[in-house]
């Protein structure tokens, strides 16, 4: 009988001790090991490498769109017209029947003026006060519309005969 009693004392798993200060304390749960700083490092580096290379990649493509040479031989002048040289053109719109509209800018010469496109020749000519300077200009329905540099002026214009038709204010951004 003892020979019996030593094997099946064998296969039973041995018996863990209770130490009664140890009786309170819940078991510890298995839980899984932070992770070190060397592998968040790595985990950054990579992304870090990866995020370049998108980055490269992204701009050399733009630059390459960038550094396509204009050839010459595509270019060809069809016409070239007279201008005044004086001019300092700020706003230029073709109106139709060989017809310019332009504006000029620089303090104490600032204009809007109707242009022959063929001669050059000005036909029409509305000065500006000396304060501003005339800047863009653009044509609505049958208005010219022009803007002042640095001023918050701009002036309605008749499109026959370049009166001026009302003025306005807009808000610089």
């Amino acid at each position: 009988m003892a020979a019996t009693r030593s094997i099946k004392n064998k296969h039973r798993e041995p018996r863990q001790k209770k130490n009664p200060s140890m009786a309170t304390l819940p078991t510890p749960s298995r839980r899984r090991k932070p992770r070190t700083l060397a592998t968040v490092s790595a985990i950054l580096a990579v992304l870090l490498v990866i995020s370049v290379v998108c980055l490269l990649l992204v701009s050399s493509n733009t630059w390459r769109a960038f550094q396509q040479v204009v050839s010459y031989e595509t270019i060809s002048v069809v016409n070239e017209f007279p201008h005044d040289p004086q001019a300092f053109t700020q706003g230029l719109l073709y109106a139709g029947n060989d017809t310019l509209f332009e504006s000029t800018g620089l303090y104490k010469k600032s204009s809007v003026r109707k242009v022959a496109l063929r001669t050059g020749k000005v036909e029409k000519l509305q000065k500006l006060d000396d304060s501003l300077f005339g800047e863009g200009l653009t044509l609505l329905s049958n208005r010219l519309i022009q803007v002042t540099w640095m001023q918050t002026n701009g002036f309605i214009y008749d499109l026959k005969n370049l009166s001026k038709v009302c003025c306005f204010t807009y808000l610089l951004m």
